[in-house]
């Protein structure tokens, strides 16, 4: 059966003008998702699903959008905080830098005096610390200690632990609603689809959604991208409409959308790198019998090895463009910087002094980079 011409909402069923018409996202924005698809959800539907069941996903999907750097449409993904495996902390920034949780004050009074460390977030935050340390000890001069006050890089000496955990009932919705919202760009109608609006509409509804892992079901997977992809497929003969949802080539799950489907056979497959916001031209062998997805309800088809196998293909590629990054920013910024203050003008001959003054810059820059490599060079022999 296809739809008709008038739109109506997937979750209230008012009819879709084109000023509620809220044009959702197919994958959530939070995650990296960039297509969106009209005349599914009303405004005010999109906005309550997405205050429960997108935040649920993107609480448990933060630390992969943290560690992919991805590329949201708009905004980045919020930082957050995580312990080393030494237990400081850390807070993770979309771009991939660390900042402290707070700022550091440290006092520590001996026979010739007191002794006063500070470590702050940003200079500006330095520099009001510094200000209350002169009102607490007149006899400083804020003025110089602000003049003196430099900013240096360092880097954590441990690695920070992802605790990685997914699942819910809330998340569980956002998957079904998002392989819904591709439905909807097929023309066939989402009504046919009554075991996922059941599960949307109804709180105590049993779930129709599950974990796979007992193969890949991604047709010649990219090497190392940390995919998103979304398929669903119409089948008369078996009388299903499957669903197929994975995020960060990691999470990967199938649903039961409908068992009693009877119109012609259809397929869609939408897929995404994250990391560039770039679609792909990707394809899902989804040809699951209701049994095994029925499996896949019950935790048959979890594989906590396969898990392991999937974080390990696209992680490690990321830390090594990771690694090739910040080695090219580090190097760029010193380069600058030297030059910038060695008292060399453009176009002059640099003489002996401004050499040594610029090698000795480039290695004030490059010192915490170069130590950092050493030690976890150390750490891995």
């Amino acid at each position: 059966m296809r739809s008709d011409r008038e739109k109506r909402c997937l979750l209230c069923e008012a009819v879709i003008s084109k000023e509620i018409d809220s044009r959702e996202h197919l994958i959530p924005n939070s995650i990296g998702g960039r297509k969106k698809v009209s005349g599914f959800l009303c405004v005010g539907c999109n906005s309550e699903s997405g205050d429960n069941w997108e935040s649920a996903l993107a609480r448990q999907m933060n630390p992969l959008s943290l560690f992919f750097r991805i590329n949201r449409e708009r905004g980045d993904a919020p930082s957050q905080n995580f312990q080393t495996t030494s237990g400081d902390e850390w807070v993770l920034n979309a771009d991939g830098s660390l900042d402290l949780p707070r700022p550091i004050f440290k006092e520590h009074k001996n026979e010739s005096g007191v002794e006063i460390n500070i470590s702050a977030r940003n200079m500006a935050e330095a520099k009001r610390m510094l200000k209350g340390v002169a009102r607490k000890y007149p006899q400083l001069d804020a003025d110089e200690l602000l003049e003196k006050a430099q900013a240096k890089s360092s880097y954590s000496q441990n690695p920070i632990k992802f605790n990685l955990s997914f699942g819910g009932l809330d998340a569980g919705r956002s998957f079904v609603k998002t392989a819904l919202a591709l439905v909807s760009t097929t023309g066939v109608s989402v009504r046919e689809c009554e075991h996922a609006i059941q599960f949307l509409k109804e709180q105590e509804s049993e779930p129709c959604f599950g974990y796979y892992y007992e193969k890949d079901l991604v047709l010649e997977r990219p090497a190392g991208i940390p995919i998103h992809v979304v398929h669903v497929n119409g089948d008369p003969d078996s009388n299903l409409i499957r669903g197929y949802v994975e995020y960060f080539g990691v999470m990967r799950v199938v649903m039961c959308l409908s068992s009693s489907y009877s119109g012609s056979a259809f397929s869609a497959t939408y897929s995404i790198d994250p990391t560039k916001g770039k679609e792909l031209d990707l394809d899902v062998d989804l040809d699951l019998t209701s049994t095994d997805i029925r499996k896949a309800y019950d935790d048959e088809k979890w594989d906590g090895n396969a898990v392991q196998e999937a974080m390990g293909a696209v992680i490690g590629p990321a830390l090594e463009i990771q690694h090739k990054e910040e080695r090219e920013r580090v190097l760029d910024e010193a380069v600058r910087y030297a030059f910038a203050n060695c008292g060399a003008k453009e176009g002059e001959t640099i003489t002996e002094e401004q050499h040594n003054r610029l090698v000795g810059l480039l290695w004030e820059k490059l010192e915490p980079w170069v130590l950092n490599q050493f030690t976890g060079r150390h750490r891995r022999d």
